[in-house]
């Protein structure tokens, strides 16, 4: 799953793709940015193709079904799986034709850890959840593969966008930390993925595999990152190994985690 990330800079988002230079962009696109700990049913910036114009817009992250008597879901839909949404009768149509990327700089994850308490084996050890942030090596943003749904309501001109980010299989990198991560598509892939036009969902599955660790990173954070209330740059940065500890500045170049 993905259930946090962060989007610190729109301004670097925008200089980062190049095809974004030619977006229109909402007025409101990147208030409330810096956003360190990001979480489901937040407005957040997506892109995505509307009314044939690439576009660039806060859409709230839990996909609402645009068929919806209400603008809301009883069911968790800010993930959804790779590898059913061909099938699924929720996410298979807007594999179809409604396809978006949501920018980012890094997303957490939680790593079950055995802490050691005391002699003994059984009554000695104590199972811990350590949040993990990972993020590019080179630190620059990516792209989620996500999809977008548009509810609309009874009175003219009012509705909701919403999207939700697609997970997949982890890498090497990702594999001891969680048994999912987000699809994070290369740059020379948006085009096809954005193409409302375009409805091979079979070309469009092979795009959605997890991208090499040795393009990745990842490291310890602190428990700050627990609370979606935490929006502080602290929730990025390492800390010390074997304690949860205050963050602590990470020298140039980045921080790894064991065999990141």
């Amino acid at each position: 799953m993905c259930g946090r990330y962060a989007i610190i800079d729109g301004k670097k988002v925008l200089a980062s793709f190049p095809m974004l230079q030619q977006a229109v962009l909402a007025s409101e696109v990147f208030q409330g940015l810096p956003q360190y700990n990001a979480a489901p049913m937040q407005k957040l910036p997506v892109v995505a193709v509307r009314g044939g114009t690439l576009t660039i817009q806060r859409m709230q992250w839990w996909l609402v079904p645009h068929w919806s008597k209400e603008p809301a879901t009883e069911f968790s839909t800010f993930n959804a799986k790779s590898e059913t949404l061909e099938k699924s009768r929720l996410f298979g149509p807007y594999l179809k034709g409604s396809r978006c990327l949501v920018p980012a700089d890094a997303f957490y994850e939680w790593k079950k850890a055995v802490v050691s308490k005391g002699p003994g084996k059984a009554a000695g050890e104590l199972t811990e959840k350590h949040p993990m942030c990972i993020r590019m090596r080179s630190e620059e943003p990516f792209m989620f593969a996500g999809l977008f749904s548009v509810w609309k309501g009874e009175e003219e001109g009012a509705e909701l966008a919403t999207f939700t980010i697609i997970t997949t299989a982890p890498n090497q990198l990702l594999a001891p930390i969680h048994n999912r991560m987000p699809v994070i598509l290369r740059e020379k892939e948006y085009d096809r993925w954005l193409d409302r036009d375009y409805h091979d969902t079979g070309e469009l599955a092979k795009l959605l595999v997890a991208i090499p660790e040795k393009l990745m990173q990842a490291y310890r954070v602190s428990k700050l990152v627990n609370s979606a209330k935490n929006n502080l740059p602290e929730c990025l940065e390492p800390v010390p190994e074997g304690g949860a500890g205050q963050p602590r500045r990470r020298r140039e170049g980045g921080a790894h985690s064991p065999g990141s």
